[in-house]
């Protein structure tokens, strides 16, 4: 296959193939995340309604407590035929009165009824009634949708209601029947919120039997729910999957032949499942979106397809008479041109190809021209070497001759210049040890104070460990030199110079200081040295010798741009110099 075919494809992999992953990614999770949605928006409405329905059973259970407590109600209802007609009516008017208070004291409530199983106690409607007005024993604990039939007079206590009915006992004889009621819209207030265009809110009465569990009945609304069609496929699809073993709160079903996540929780106390739906709307219109979605990328990649082959092939036809021309050269036709086919940054190369075929016969010439200088340059530096090597043996001569006349302050003098020489003459050598670069500044003390009519005492306060580390050649005898020159020379009395080391954990550095006890400088001569070690710009020492800016730069060059010499000074008081060195470059153990 063609090189450009080959980029072609490799580049459109790499391109489509992350888009189409993402693209697979981005609908896995859009869909998760809405489906999330979904059954998270369904778990929290059956949450809730589940909530007030607890709330609601509490409230009758306590009025029931209330009541069964009543121990003068219990033995009215127990034995009424032992008190006078005065006394029954006395009795009957206050139990229905308190009845009557707990009913208006609870507004959610719809009837307080007690049922009682003697024909002595008088009827006191809606309260207080004989039991054999209706067929409490038929009744389930929990009744749903209950109408009191029997109070045909009453329209005002026939609504449809949720009702609690159980039987009233003193000690174990049975006296009668408590009945509380609430109504429906009262005790499944969701079921009367308004209708949303997706969502439901239903309660499944389930009925036990030796088959199994099954739902009979689907309450919505003030009656049965025939907004939630379910046809007896879908029903007992839908029973299937609540009761199933292991079965979870939220599952997808169809209900009316429409996608619906149902969140659901079983009350077994009340025989009901409470249940909320969502319609999957929502995602099937996300679903069509991405599907259109798709096509536009497919259209995208085809069309990104054409371009890349058309701009490739441009591109490397370019390329290709570049690598013609190369061969071309290399076979030895070095004034080879080749046409410019684009302006562009392949037209620029080919155009700077022509250029260096052209320059390439003057740089053939110049190159032999610079070797010629640097074998020249080599030849006077090997020169300049033997001439400084004829000075330091003729130094050895007379100081041979020194010994040999038992002069031995000319014979020592003679040997520390010869150690000053030796040292400086190693111009190959960019390292030495600090031992060495000790040895080299006594000399060149002890060579100033024989020039002068002071002393100058030399203190070293460097541990024995120190004394081997690898250090720049020559960075402490510029400092000692200036020491010397600007704070010494200028007072002309006996002083001392003090070299010392201090190690910073901290930074990882090494310092190594220099301080002199001369005249110092002045804040402004301070500031302006500062300012000229802080100018990076590499500058060469036209005088001969080594300077402080020198010394700086070798410091840049060997550890980085934050190894940099300090300067303190105080007029009248000294100048105190400190050159920074590498923990790392000298302990590597201790660095770590």
């Amino acid at each position: 296959m063609h090189f450009s075919r080959k980029v072609v494809l490799v580049f459109s992999v790499i391109v489509l193939a992350p888009l189409l992953l993402l693209y697979g990614v981005t609908i896995a999770l859009v869909y998760n995340q809405t489906l999330n949605s979904l059954e998270s928006l369904c778990s929290l409405e059956v949450h809730m309604n589940e909530e007030k329905i607890y709330e609601n059973i509490q409230s009758l259970e306590l009025i029931d407590k209330m009541i069964r407590a009543n121990r003068d109600l219990l033995l009215f209802i127990t034995s009424p035929e032992n008190r006078n007609e005065p006394d029954v009516i006395r009795t009957i008017m206050d139990e229905s009165l308190t009845l009557e208070r707990i009913l208006s004291a609870e507004p959610s409530m719809y009837a307080i009824r007690v049922f009682t199983n003697s024909n002595f106690v008088p009827e006191r409607f809606p309260v207080i009634l004989h039991s054999d007005r209706e067929k409490l024993a038929d009744l389930s604990e929990w009744e749903f949708n209950y109408k009191a039939k029997f109070l045909g007079f009453m329209d005002a206590q026939m609504l449809p209601s949720v009702c609690l009915t159980r039987e009233l006992l003193n000690g174990k004889r049975p006296i009668g029947w408590i009945q509380l009621s609430m109504r429906m819209e009262n005790f499944f207030p969701f079921l009367h919120r308004e209708p949303t265009p997706y969502q439901h809110d239903f309660v499944l009465k389930v009925d036990e039997s030796e088959s199994g569990r099954k739902i009979s009945q689907i309450y919505c609304n003030s009656g049965v729910c025939t907004s939630l069609k379910l046809s007896e496929a879908e029903l007992n699809q839908f029973t299937k999957k609540i009761f199933a073993e292991g079965a979870g709160e939220n599952f997808i079903t169809k209900i009316g032949g429409k996608s619906t996540v149902v969140s659901w929780r079983y009350m077994p106390r009340l025989g009901i499942v409470i249940a909320h739906s969502c319609e999957m709307a929502i995602v099937r219109k996300y679903e069509i979106t991405m599907f259109f979605v798709f096509l536009a990328m497919v259209f995208m990649g085809i069309g990104f397809l054409t371009i890349v082959r058309y701009t490739a092939n441009r591109l490397f036809n370019g390329i290709y008479s570049l690598m013609k021309g190369m061969k071309r050269v290399n076979e030895g036709e070095l004034g080879v041109q080749i046409p410019v086919e684009a302006e562009n940054e392949v037209g620029e190369a080919q155009q700077t190809f022509n250029a260096m075929t052209k320059q390439l016969s003057v740089q053939i010439e110049q190159i032999k021209t610079e070797q010629q200088l640097i074998a020249d340059t080599e030849m006077k530096a090997m020169q300049n070497q033997i001439n400084a090597h004829f000075l330091y043996n003729v130094l050895e001569t007379i100081h041979m001759q020194a010994v040999l006349a038992d002069n031995d302050d000319i014979s020592k003098s003679i040997l520390m210049l010869g150690k000053m020489m030796r040292y400086c003459l190693r111009w190959r050598i960019h390292t030495v040890t600090l031992e060495s670069e000790m040895e080299y500044i006594q000399s060149y003390v002890y060579i100033l104070n024989l020039r002068n009519d002071y002393e100058i005492t030399l203190n070293f306060e460097i541990p024995d460990n120190l004394r081997e580390i690898k250090i720049p050649k020559m960075i402490l005898q510029p400092f000692v030199e200036n020491a010397f020159i600007h704070g010494i020379e200028p007072l002309a009395k006996n002083t001392e110079i003090r070299i010392y080391t201090e190690l910073e954990e901290s930074t990882k550095k090494l310092w190594l200081c220099v301080q002199d006890f001369g005249a110092g400088m002045t804040e402004s001569k301070l500031e302006e040295i500062r300012s000229y070690l802080a100018d990076e710009k590499y500058e060469r020492d036209s005088t001969g010798s080594i300077g402080i800016k020198n010394i700086q730069q070798r410091l840049l060059m060997f550890y980085g741009a934050e190894y940099r010499v300090e300067i303190k000074s105080a007029l009248g008081k000294g100048t105190t110099v400190r050159v920074p060195l590498s923990i790392e470059e000298q302990f590597p153990d201790r660095a770590r």
